[in-house]
């Protein structure tokens, strides 16, 4: 190898990070974090609940790369200072349908929508 490695060189074993950050001047944050800096703790606390059962109940969710993405949406939606209540309320609104037939996962969707309809 050439010059000093600006990356991660990895062999074998797996990663698994909130927040990563590689390289000269990287930082690492997640939205939930942003959130509680605006005073959004709750949002950012249903937020985490949300993915953690997400997370636990994958293998349960039909389509789960299409939840995973509108997933996506919605978290950057809510990084911004000013999230659009459209887009947020419409995406949870089409996750909550998508994984209404797995409990845990359909009440922490639930309790999120909820929260961010009363923030707006």
């Amino acid at each position: 190898m050439n010059g000093p490695n600006q990356g991660i060189y990895m062999t074998g074993g797996t990663i698994h990070a909130q927040a990563l950050a590689v390289g000269v001047g990287a930082r690492a944050t997640t939205v939930a974090e942003d959130l509680r800096a605006r005073g959004k703790d709750e949002v950012a606390q249903r937020l985490d609940e949300f993915v953690a059962q997400l997370e636990a109940h994958a293998d349960e969710v039909p389509g789960i790369e299409d939840v995973l993405g509108a997933t996506e949406t919605v978290t950057e939606e809510l990084a911004k200072e000013r999230p659009n209540k459209t887009t947020v309320t419409g995406v949870l609104s089409g996750i909550a349908t998508s994984v209404q037939s797995v409990s845990g996962l359909a009440t922490a969707v639930d309790e999120l929508l909820k929260v961010v309809q009363g923030i707006f």
